[in-house]
């Protein structure tokens, strides 16, 4: 049973990886992380800092840790650049392969932890802002330097991210940047408790031309709600799956926390619970191998 459950991890490919170096404390670096992972069986997998940029460290990476392949990402938070057009350009020129919005610095994200003072970024030792960033200007349209950047993602052929943003950001950005020929838009994490899409917000958004990204991190031990009504539980990823189709959804780790197990193992606890729900074999190799590869044009 245990050689069975490890071989559903060949070929996966995993978007959603944390490593050191980085601002916040992190389990492994990035060769670590990326010996593991190829060691387990893992295609590619994709290096997130919320603080920088990932391509130059993917590509080291690369060199070092031959028979898997890592990209590179942004993310557009401000010590990132934020919502910087010009730092997009130089991290896709890079050969980020990645482009997200606004995560911890998001005003989504904010006013969340600003609501819940008790929940889970108070001693990470970074500020983070009273009011954040948002992706629409007063009228609720696109900022200009945002409809830049998926001009850039769409001419680099990368893929876009949501981040953190609130439904209401992510209803305008989605089918926006899909006009502007973003081929590939990803809804991060709607199960992450300070976004909580419905799975009707889900669908709508599918319907629109995104993949919603289904993580493990969201149901670690240390993000059990002390809140009632926000946090969504593997059943409710498992419905919205099904009402959204896999063929619409990806799967990722999002691990690589001091609190968490190794991303590989949290990617196969994933996919372990989601066949103990009834998921079946070809749902599960659409969302970790075939639509992650289709992605990042593997």
């Amino acid at each position: 049973m245990i050689a069975e459950l490890e071989s559903v991890l060949r070929g996966v490919v995993d978007m959603h990886v944390h490593t050191a170096p980085d601002a916040f404390p992190r389990l492994l670096d990035d060769v670590g992380a990326a010996t593991i992972a190829r060691d387990k069986g893992l295609r590619a997998m994709v290096l997130k800092g919320h603080v920088a940029g990932t391509a130059e460290r993917a590509r080291v990476t690369s060199e070092r840790v031959p028979g898997i392949q890592v990209f590179g990402a942004i993310v557009c938070n401000p010590p990132a650049g934020g919502l910087s057009p010009e730092a997009v350009d130089r991290e896709l020129r890079l050969g980020a392969r990645v482009v997200w919005g606004p995560t911890m610095w998001s005003r989504n994200h904010a006013s969340y932890v600003r609501d819940h003072p008790s929940r889970g970024y108070r001693d990470l030792g970074m500020r983070f802002p009273d009011e954040g960033l948002t992706v629409l200007d007063e009228r609720g349209a696109l900022l200009p330097e945002v409809r830049e950047i998926c001009a850039l993602v769409a001419a680099a052929g990368a893929v876009l991210f949501t981040g953190h943003l609130s439904y209401d950001e992510a209803k305008v950005l989605v089918p926006e940047a899909r006009r502007m020929g973003v081929r590939h838009v990803v809804v991060s994490h709607p199960e992450y408790e300070n976004m909580s899409y419905s799975i009707e917000q889900q669908v709508l958004l599918a319907d629109a031309g995104a993949y919603m990204e289904h993580t493990m991190s969201c149901h670690l031990p240390l993000w059990f709600p002390t809140e009632r009504g926000r946090y969504q539980t593997v059943w409710d990823v498992f419905d919205a799956i099904r009402a959204v189709g896999p063929e619409r959804c990806i799967l990722t780790s999002d691990l690589g926390q001091v609190h968490s197990p190794p991303p590989t193992e949290g990617f196969r606890e994933l996919i372990q619970i989601l066949i103990a729900l009834g998921a079946g074999r070809r749902e599960l190799d659409l969302m970790t191998k075939e639509n992650p590869a289709r992605l990042l044009a593997l």
